[in-house]
């Protein structure tokens, strides 16, 4: 399988990294291009025997899979210089907000394609990516785009009408995360703790937590439960925490992102 990337930004590097370390593809299937002149040497330099080419259609000429990972205002213009692609070529946006109609109105109905939406922890391998494909892409083809982003993480499939939530959840998820991560750490300073540590401490807790409702496979309801003893520090601070208010607040979050993933999609 031959990879193209139209874009070889942080992204694009990361999937190389990860496909390259993972030993999924070898660097002479991984072809890209980016308009930046200073992409070429920092892609080169992950590994000589990847290929670069100067044009959308030269990356193009052999892919099997080509991953668009431009700005949303550039792929109007992007897109359309892949019309020289192979016909089978499974065409595959990381564009936030561009919807598969819009992608079909660039490339035609009969190109398969894919929306992906990864997010920033792909960036060290622990992202996860929502994947959702038009009616031209068959399940193999959804299979081999997984590939490519497990490089990188988790890869979870859903309807394009799920999308906005996923943009709301995993796109913007991470800044969420690093604020209650923050807050968290601030507080504890409040209340005595000294240690520089703090943040580091946070965030390991946070990391901990979620590695725990991952791989027990419990629910994170009996996981709080296992933590908390009747007249104890936990059951004190989530009599605090575990409100509607709270409740609330977070779902305020969510929506207000989901409504505006929904705005940009609508142009």
């Amino acid at each position: 399988m031959n990879l193209t990337l139209i874009g070889a930004g942080n992204l694009g590097r990361a999937l190389t990294r990860g496909l390259l370390a993972s030993g999924a593809l070898p660097p002479s299937a991984i072809t890209a291009t980016d308009r930046m002149p200073q992409a070429r040497e920092a892609f080169l330099a992950l590994n000589p025997a990847l290929n670069w080419a100067e044009t959308i259609p030269a990356a193009l000429a052999s892919a099997d899979l080509a991953i668009w990972a431009v700005k949303p205002q550039q792929i109007g213009e992007a897109l359309p210089e892949g019309a020289t692609a192979p016909s089978g070529a499974v065409f595959i946006s990381v564009c936030a907000g561009v919807t598969l109609a819009r992608l079909e109105a660039l490339a035609g109905a009969e190109r398969k394609l894919i929306r992906a939406m990864p997010n920033t922890p792909a960036l060290v391998g622990e992202g996860v990516t929502a994947l959702a494909g038009n009616a031209a892409c068959t399940a193999a083809d959804l299979e081999a785009a997984a590939r490519i982003f497990s490089a990188v993480g988790k890869v979870v499939r859903v309807k394009e009408s799920e999308m906005d939530a996923v943009t709301a959840l995993s796109g913007s998820g991470p800044a969420f995360f690093y604020f209650i991560i923050d807050e968290l750490a601030a507080a504890a300073r409040r209340h005595g703790l000294e240690s520089e540590e703090a943040l580091a401490m946070a965030a390991q807790t946070a990391r901990g937590a979620a590695r725990m409702i991952l791989e027990t496979g419990l629910p994170p309801r009996e996981l709080m439960a296992q933590v908390t003893s009747k007249g104890g520090t936990t059951e004190a601070g989530l009599a605090v925490l575990d409100t509607p208010a709270a409740r609330d607040l977070l779902e305020q979050t969510i929506a207000a992102a989901a409504r505006r993933a929904r705005e940009l999609a609508a142009g």
